[in-house]
């Protein structure tokens, strides 16, 4: 199908059910466009009318002989296939559907909307919509909308493009936004996304050169594979993304038969893939607004060192206690710096945060000569200055706007963020001046926040590939025990330990000799999966009459359990050397597919949800990340004079097992590695014991 240029950039625009009323739905297009100026040629398309606002109106968009790039369909839902075939008929390349009552109700609407996918895939045509507010581009003057939001005031411009799932949400965050003197690029709404969705629109915003931000909201994902591919290019294009996702419980997620079941859930997984693709989620609307404006505004900064100038020791202190939550410094000023400050101003206070006092008032060069004197030193990579209520003083703010216009222009790589309580017309000064302003100083910790993250976002490395092998899957059952899905894990050369399946005592006997003493004997069945709590596993066993006994032991176990189906008994090594019980698991989501999960492993893995988790497959320098991550990671780094583990073996580990699970994208449900034993450092790493289901048996796979 076809590329979005048309859509998003037309130069030719058809208004299907155009009215002469500005108020009505199929007016508004009109209107806007004729007000505000559209860089194109405009069609409407009504037989009740001869001429609309001095354009020639069509009794049907078959009557118009020229090229259309957009047709915009204002008519009632039952209308609306006809007159898209009609569109089909006349070659137009892109459609904007307003019209409600189709995918939204279900039924007879959803067979609708399905028509509508089928028409435009056959003819080549992109749809926004159904029932979808629309979209516009500010510098073209095109409003392909009805959208009362633009009906007082023409949208401001800037280099911001926002999608939204939702029309009513996408209309409230405009508003705030423009009354914050917050413009946009573009904006869309993408309404029921029977075609065009948002991966689609990131998509083409990622390679608008009059986009440098990208701002969503979403409820939803259909094809979580097509917004990894949108957010990798806007990564690769260094397009930062800032997303405002709502739904976070953990509906249609249900724990499952295995640890990992019961601790990853839908919004867990959203989480973990806007973090490795850069994406910066938002919390509320007042954080979507500050993160897609400082995108815009502030350079990327690497480092954490910020020094703060206020007027208020308290607001300095307040500061000073946000930043170090969030990750940041607040080195001493340096001591010639401190000089030239007493210099300049005997009774401030020279330590960061510095604190200009109310002298900041009366005299005009004092806030230039100390931001000036701190930036020069080279020690700081941001900046915030506090100012109090200064912009409500308009006999002085322009003063004050003019020195912070220089520092801006003189150390642009150092992101400075003013805060001050400002008027409407102080906020427009600010903005005139294109020096980024927010009125409360934690939220000017977020801002910082945000573009320190965009700027670590750039930097990572892309996705791990999927590197070509085959993984033999016929004939295992759904269900695989810990000897069937180590025998899987063998196949990807991943480090188990020595073992053997016995089905009599003879043979366990034989097994165990063969391992040499002490042993461990596990009960294999596929109807009980949590061994320990059935008490089938034993540990220590030394002797070959201890091997019988409990052999029978674990037998009549499993014999006596309805339903359960005696696999055999598991004779594996004991393990003697000192180890550390990480767990590995993988689970399959709905949306995005196998994810890689890593956590302290044991009986507690429930308890502590102490995860970290990745889209798979993974490197191994993404599999150290993870580990560093977990708040039990310090246990693997050595502690209380115990030697550190294996990390770079238990990192290739991971990386592996995470290709595995990639490899089985389709096949696997969910997999538990727990515990997996790794060892001092240089001794490597072993997986103790496995759990794995299947959605369905398959023949031999090969990526």
């Amino acid at each position: 199908m076809s590329n979005l240029h048309a859509l998003f950039n037309p130069e030719s625009v058809a208004i299907i059910g155009a009215s002469p009323d500005a108020k009505k739905i199929g007016g508004r297009p009109l209107s806007y466009m004729k007000r505000y100026g559209y860089k194109g040629e405009i069609y409407p398309v009504n037989p009740k009318y001869e001429e609309i606002d001095g354009l020639t109106c069509y009794p049907d968009i078959l009557s118009i002989k020229q090229s259309i790039d957009v047709a915009i369909i204002a008519v009632p839902g039952n209308a609306v296939i006809e007159q898209l075939e009609k569109c089909a008929t006349q070659g137009v390349k892109s459609v904007v559907i307003f019209s409600a009552g189709f995918g939204e109700i279900g039924g007879e609407g959803k067979k609708a909307q399905d028509r509508i996918y089928q028409i435009a895939k056959e003819n080549n045509i992109r749809i926004l919509g159904p029932n979808c507010l629309g979209l516009f581009n500010v510098e073209k003057g095109f409003y392909g909308t009805f959208s009362t939001i633009i009906e007082e005031e023409q949208p401001l411009h800037s280099n911001i493009g926002f999608v939204s799932q939702s029309g009513a949400f996408g209309s409230h965050v405009f508003t705030l936004a423009r009354q914050q003197k917050i413009g946009f690029s573009y904006f869309v709404a993408t309404g029921n996304e029977a075609d065009i969705d948002v991966a689609d629109c990131i998509e083409f915003l990622a390679h608008d050169p009059d986009t440098n931000v990208i701002a969503c909201y979403i409820e939803g994902v259909k094809d979580g594979q097509k917004l990894l591919r949108a957010f990798e290019l806007a990564r690769k294009n260094n397009k930062p993304i800032v997303m405002l996702k709502v739904g976070k419980t953990e509906v249609g997620m249900k724990a499952a038969m295995s640890h990992t079941g019961s601790i990853v859930g839908a919004d867990k997984v959203f989480d973990t893939i806007f973090n490795q693709s850069g994406v910066f989620r938002a919390e509320t609307i007042d954080e979507f607004l500050d993160v897609m404006y400082a995108a815009s505004h502030l350079p990327r900064i690497e480092g954490n060192r910020v020094a703060v100038f206020t007027v208020s020791g308290g607001v300095g202190i307040l500061l000073a206690d946000q930043l170090a939550e969030n990750g940041f410094t607040l080195p001493e000023t340096p001591s010639d710096v401190k000089d030239r400050l007493k210099q300049i101003l005997p009774i401030a206070g020279t330590q960061n945060p510095i604190d200009t006092t109310a002298q900041i008032s009366y005299i005009p060069t004092l806030l230039e000569d100390f931001m000036d004197a701190v930036f020069a030193s080279g020690q700081y990579d941001a900046g915030v200055i506090f100012l109090g209520f200064a912009g409500l003083k308009h006999d002085s703010i322009h003063d004050r706007i003019q020195t912070l216009k220089i520092m801006k222009e003189r150390y642009p790589h150092i992101a400075q963020v003013t805060v001050t309580i400002n008027s409407p017309e102080s906020t427009q000064a600010f903005r005139d001046a294109d020096v980024f302003v927010l009125q409360d100083p934690t939220r000017a910790v977020t801002a910082l926040k945000a573009v320190r993250y965009f700027a670590q976002a750039e930097n990572k490395q892309e996705s791990q590939k999927l590197t070509e092998f085959s993984i033999d899957l016929s004939g295992l059952d759904p269900i695989l025990t810990e000897y069937g899905s180590k025998q899987l894990l063998q196949q990807f050369k991943l480090p188990v330990t020595e073992e053997y399946l016995a089905k009599t005592e003879e043979e366990a006997v034989r097994y165990a000799q063969t391992i040499g003493y002490p042993v461990v004997l596990k009960g294999m069945s596929p109807q009980i999966l949590h061994k320990t709590d059935r008490g089938l596993v034993s540990l220590n066993i030394q002797s070959d009459e201890e091997v019988k006994a409990t052999f029978t032991k674990l037998k009549t176990i499993i014999d006596q359990t309805e339903d359960a189906t005696f696999e055999g008994i598991l004779v594996q090594e004991m393990v003697k050397d000192e180890f550390v019980e990480l767990f590995v698991g993988a689970k399959k989501d709905p949306i995005f597919g196998q994810m890689v999960i890593v956590g302290l492993g044991g009986i507690y893995i429930e308890v502590l949800q102490d995860i970290s988790m990745r889209k798979a497959p993974v490197s191994p320098a993404e599999a150290k990340e993870m580990l560093g991550e977990l708040k039990a990671g310090k246990i693997l780094t050595g502690y209380r004079g115990k030697p550190a583990s294996d990390i770079e073996e238990l990192s290739n580990v991971i990386a592996r097992f995470s290709e595995f699970i990639a490899s089985l994208e389709d096949e696997l449900l969910e997999a538990d590695l727990n515990p997996i034993m790794v060892f001092s450092e240089g001794k490597g790493v072993k997986i103790a014991d496995g759990l794995m289901s299947f959605q369905k048996q398959s023949e031999t796979v090969t990526n």
